[in-house]
Order: C-alpha cells, then structure tokens, then sequence
C-alpha cells in the first residue's frame, strides 16, 4: 500500500448522475454535472490548498479513465469535510 500525504478525490465523488450505490459522496443539490480533474484542480487552488494530479479510474468504475486528484488541506480536516467543502466550492465554479 502506498501511504500518501493527503485525501484521494475522484470526480465520480461530485457527478450528479451518479447514483450514491456507486459512490456519489455528495448530495444532488451539491453535486455538478460531468466533473472533470480540471475542474476540481481549480476549485482547489481557489482554496489555496495544495494538490497533486495523477492518472487512474476509480475502481468501481475502471474502465472510465478520469484521473484523480491528491488534495493536500491547509488545516487538519477529515475527508468528508474535504470532499463537502469542494462540492461546494465546485457549485459555485460552474454556476
């Protein structure tokens, strides 16, 4: 196991057509359509936070090449804080 400095985030996590069962992590109200690595690299450096951006598929979905992101925060927060903090932040990105 590789052992990282920060928060795995797939945009699966943010995608609004995504059922919950298959690992939506937001609310729809939060969620956004077609989230994209671009996408969430820019809401976190709106944060001021520090990432980095590698290739991958989220392994319920492999076949669906998106990449993912590794999301370094500012001040010690769990990962669900994190990934609602995005969404909302993504919300407001794509409005």
């Amino acid at each position: 196991m590789i052992k990282r400095d920060g928060y795995i985030i797939w945009p699966i996590y943010f995608d609004k057509t995504v059922p919950r069962s298959k690992c939506r992590r937001v609310p729809v109200s939060l969620a956004v359509k077609n989230p994209s690595v671009d996408k969430i690299v820019e809401a976190v450096k709106s944060l001021g936070w520090k990432f980095e951006v590698e290739d991958g598929a989220h392994p319920s979905m492999w076949w669906v090449k998106t990449g993912k992101v590794i999301v370094k925060p500012d001040r010690k927060m769990n990962k669900h804080s994190l990934i609602k903090t995005l969404a909302h932040r993504l919300k407001i990105l794509t409005q």
